[in-house]
């Protein structure tokens, strides 16, 4: 069992205690998705940024790596009685979608797991329709919330590459695919809210 297993169960308790970054993100992400969106939101987690896309999409697939995760937010789902969120175990490096099949597609707070993001954003954005969006919140943790990672480090958290906002950015831009914003939500661990609309 890895470590996002191991969290499952009190993983939205350790979110909370960035609430202020975390509720924005979510507010942000519900304000994004289209009225009738078909959404995909990749390495989901407990499914928060999924539930905030449902508010307006007609339908958000939910996946993660770790069943202890999608088991989750499936009891969260039933809770909320949201309806139009379906779950699946998929790898972000091999989604297993057509081209061009979703509105918008969510990776939220993974990249910075990743050995090789760009190849993951690249297969995100094979997947989003011409005009579609990819969204990408991650906490910037550079620079910000050393408290809170030393204490996810003990308990088995490894990240591949910590980030600045704008080693983030440069990142996604070195990645070459579509139009780029940011915009940076400051707390305790800020995060860095970035969006690529599909050229």
């Amino acid at each position: 069992m890895n470590f996002w297993d191991n969290i499952a169960g009190f993983y939205d308790l350790a979110e909370a205690v960035n609430g202020k970054v975390y509720s924005q993100m979510l507010s942000t992400t519900a304000r994004l998705v289209p009225k009738g969106a078909r959404v995909l939101d990749c390495a989901a987690g407990t499914g928060a940024l999924s539930f905030a896309a449902a508010k307006k999409a007609k339908s958000v697939l939910c996946t993660d790596l770790s069943k202890n995760m999608l088991k989750t937010a499936k009891i969260k789902a039933k809770a909320m009685n949201v309806k139009n969120v379906s779950f699946d175990v998929r790898n972000i490096f091999d989604i297993k979608d057509p081209n061009d099949t979703y509105d918008i597609v969510i990776a939220g707070n993974v990249l910075h797991l990743l050995e090789n993001p760009e190849v993951a954003v690249k297969e995100m954005y094979r997947v989003l329709k011409p005009n579609g969006k990819l969204l990408l919140p991650t906490f910037a943790t550079k620079d910000k919330g050393k408290t809170l990672l030393k204490l996810y480090r003990l308990l088995g958290y490894k990240p591949q590459s910590e980030y600045s906002p704008d080693e983030f950015k440069t990142m996604l831009k070195n990645c070459g695919h579509g139009r780029l914003r940011t915009k940076l939500i400051d707390g305790l661990v800020p995060c860095c809210y970035a969006v690529i609309v599909k050229e």
